[in-house]
């Protein structure tokens, strides 16, 4: 007897979690299309063509991928209109027939037959009505060409029309929950919504195998996984972010940018330019000044001498006086020509030793990274955050 209790008890708990489970969805009651007669008379096509799409709504709540869920038995507007006195499809009167059938949504419309630009057509014009609250929540009018009214037409013009009244669109909703609080949702590569709070609903996804991918903060590493989606059906998928190792984190771009480099001689390499460039510069000095004190010797010699011509230097003729002059003469233009040949090897040197070496890059690093070494010339570039430009800051 206990046996046959448990039995009993087990059973009306399965029977309460079914229940349960229906009434997840509320139930919906599809009345079959009226044909509506426009005074040229119900002719078996139309008649066919109702059936034909009354059928295929109904197997799309049969489906059980939308919101609702279809009650027992099949009924027929016309005949409901009848036994319930309803002489109009007035919200009152239909929601009296919802209850009758204990639906909580009902569906129901009328098709007639109708000539456009020269093509017989069949105008549709469906409604859902809320039985609970006598209200007509959505309604739609197409037009339907004839020869789309029967078959396998038929039956994808009434999965548009069901999903487009019964909310439950072409696909269904996806809901992530994630161990962080911010973050970027994609869908097949495309940004889709935001976390908020670790969470997001996203609506109206496509059917079929979805990739989903979700960004977080450069702490993160990108998540990806793939997903079936159902039209009409709510699809979660929890969404674990991983850490990125501390190393690769601190390589990821940060969101402002400012680049600077010295530019300076390389350490191993030594600069024999400077000191030509002083050398070369000291004996420029030095055969300035011989020439200046060969050019005065010259003068005074000069003086003492009537009829001074150069061109009498080369005479073994001339006085002593005027051989000496010719001397400091020869003398002056010697230093002259060591001055230019000495300015242009300092020009020179000067280049290679503090021009040309330092055009080679070479980063120093800041003084935090290691010791500066002093230079004489320091060029740095600096690059503006966005990268769009530019500036040298020469440094002497």
């Amino acid at each position: 007897m206990t046996r046959v209790l448990s039995s009993a008890c087990m059973l009306l708990v399965l029977l309460g979690l079914g229940s349960t489970a229906w009434a997840g969805k509320p139930p919906i009651a599809i009345l079959g299309l009226e044909v509506y007669d426009n005074g040229g008379g119900i002719d078996p096509d139309t008649t066919r063509a109702a059936k034909e799409l009354t059928a295929a709504l109904r197997d799309r709540a049969k489906a059980g991928t939308g919101p609702f869920t279809p009650v027992q038995g099949e009924k027929e507007l016309i005949d409901e209109k009848l036994l319930n006195n309803c002489d109009s499809e007035a919200p009152a009167c239909m929601a009296t027939i919802g209850n009758g059938l204990q639906a909580e949504v009902l569906m129901y419309g009328k098709i007639e037959k109708s000539t456009q630009a020269g093509q017989s057509v069949y105008k549709v014009s469906i409604k859902l009505l809320n039985v609970t609250r006598k209200q007509l929540t959505a309604s739609t009018v197409e037009t339907l060409p004839v020869a789309d009214a029967t078959g396998v037409r038929a039956q994808m013009h009434a999965k548009t029309w069901y999903a487009k009244l019964a909310g439950a669109g072409t696909g269904g909703t996806l809901v992530i929950h994630a161990n962080i609080d911010r973050g970027t949702v994609m869908i097949d590569e495309e940004a889709k919504g935001n976390l908020a709070s670790g969470t997001v609903t996203i609506t109206g996804v496509p059917e079929g195998k979805r990739t989903i991918a979700v960004e977080g903060t450069r702490e993160y590493q990108r998540y990806e996984a793939q997903v079936t989606i159902r039209a009409g059906e709510t699809t979660t998928q929890n969404v674990t972010m991983v850490e990125m190792p501390k190393r690769l984190s601190a390589m990821q771009p940060k969101d402002t940018l400012s680049i600077e480099g010295t530019v300076a001689q390389p350490p191993h390499k030594t600069n024999v330019w400077k000191p030509v460039f002083f050398s070369t510069l000291a004996l420029d000095a030095a055969a300035g000044g011989f020439a200046v004190y060969a050019w005065q010797k010259q003068k005074s010699a000069v003086e003492g001498v009537s009829n001074a011509d150069s061109s009498h230097c080369g005479d073994g003729m001339v006085s002593k006086t005027y051989r000496s002059a010719c001397n400091w003469y020869t003398a002056q233009i010697v230093g002259w020509v060591v001055v230019g040949a000495m300015s242009a090897a300092a020009i020179g040197s000067f280049y290679m030793a503090y021009l040309r070496d330092n055009s080679g890059p070479e980063v120093v690093k800041a003084a935090s990274g290691g010791h500066r070494k002093r230079r004489e010339l320091a060029v740095t570039p600096v690059v503006t955050p966005d990268g769009g430009g530019a500036t040298l800051r020469f440094d002497w």
